[in-house]
């Protein structure tokens, strides 16, 4: 019944934002010559942060405007989030997060909801991984969850608090009695870096952020229900793990919002915001971009109210899993 309310609620939160954009004209001349800050919630190098900087030359050349990233980590994202929701709310500031820590803040009473964002695009839907370096003694999954067995409590693991590979973690924990040591790290920029210095022997990873590794590491398994394009040898979960219904869609989903509250009091600016947006995101210089760096796979244009409506899906997993941020 919860999961059928919840589809019905993204239902009428698509519908309420399709009636709401009609007849909206975007004022693309307010953003002509405007300084627009990007509060990204993490520290300068990790995956969100290069998403949104590779991303911005394009977008100043459609709108015109001055974009200024502004990284406030810390939390695992609730420091940036809420310093996002005191700042002034006229769609001069845009917010980019990773979805499965502001869900997880939100289950810690964080002082928002996620009806509180209005999403200009759910630009990169990122599946997690499971990484080990190329030479280390486990090669296969298999090896790996043997080796934890066998181990129990010294095999380390790295991840960012409150991200989706805590999710995953705790299935594969609860369906095989996983005894492991847990390392927590602010980016996945700083735990791919303890991974390649042998600090930890495996990494929660995504299939496009482990790309950062280059040759020296690669995932023994990618969420999916069939291979990732980025890494057409490595096994999807649901090839290893029919049984344990891990979701095709837990990963790093990364997106481009403002509040609500901006959205409804200056819908023209809100619009022009979206159309110059995509404009940059359809730029055949930008595409080119996201398949020369591997994030072509994982890249996607969705209108305001899909993107709206994959938010609250998402966070509704993230609820449904919320004993995996419990035992953090």
């Amino acid at each position: 019944m919860k999961k059928v309310l919840i589809v019905l609620l993204a239902i009428c939160l698509l519908l309420a934002n399709v009636a709401f954009a009609e007849g909206v004209e975007a004022d693309t001349e307010w953003l002509k010559g405007k300084d627009i800050t990007i509060v990204v919630p993490f520290k300068a190098g990790g995956s969100l942060d290069l998403m949104v900087r590779a991303f911005l030359p394009y977008w100043q050349e459609t709108s015109g405007a001055t974009f200024i990233v502004d990284n406030r980590p810390g939390a695992n994202s609730q420091v940036g989030t809420e310093l996002f929701f005191t700042m002034t709310q006229d769609c001069s500031i845009i917010y980019c997060g990773t979805l499965t820590y502001v869900s997880g803040n939100i289950l810690n009473d964080a002082n928002y909801a996620i009806e509180d964002f209005r999403l200009i695009n759910m630009q990169q839907m990122d599946p997690t991984t499971l990484t080990v370096l190329t030479d280390s003694p486990y090669q296969t999954i298999q090896e790996l969850i043997q080796a934890i067995k066998d181990n129990p409590g010294k095999i380390k693991c790295g991840m960012t608090a409150g991200g989706a590979g805590a999710i995953m973690m705790y299935i594969l924990k609860e369906a095989y009695d996983l005894d492991f040591k847990v390392i927590t790290y602010d980016s996945g920029n700083d735990f791919r870096t303890a991974l390649l210095g042998k600090h930890v022997d495996f990494i929660c990873g995504s299939a496009n952020g482990d790309l950062g590794l280059g040759d020296k590491g690669w995932p023994l398994v990618v969420c999916g229900s069939e291979r990732n394009v980025l890494w057409p040898e490595c096994p999807a979960t649901d090839e290893i793990w029919p049984e344990l219904g891990i979701p095709a869609s837990l990963g790093s989903c990364r997106f481009f919002s403002t509040s609500s509250k901006a959205a409804a009091e200056y819908p023209e600016r809100f619009a022009a915001l979206r159309k110059t947006y995509e404009e940059a995101f359809n730029n055949e210089a930008y595409q080119q971009l996201l398949k020369d760096n591997g994030q072509y796979a994982v890249s996607g244009l969705y209108s305001p109210e899909e993107s709206d409506a994959l938010n609250l899906m998402l966070n509704t997993l993230i609820f449904d899993n919320q004993a995996a941020f419990d035992e953090e």
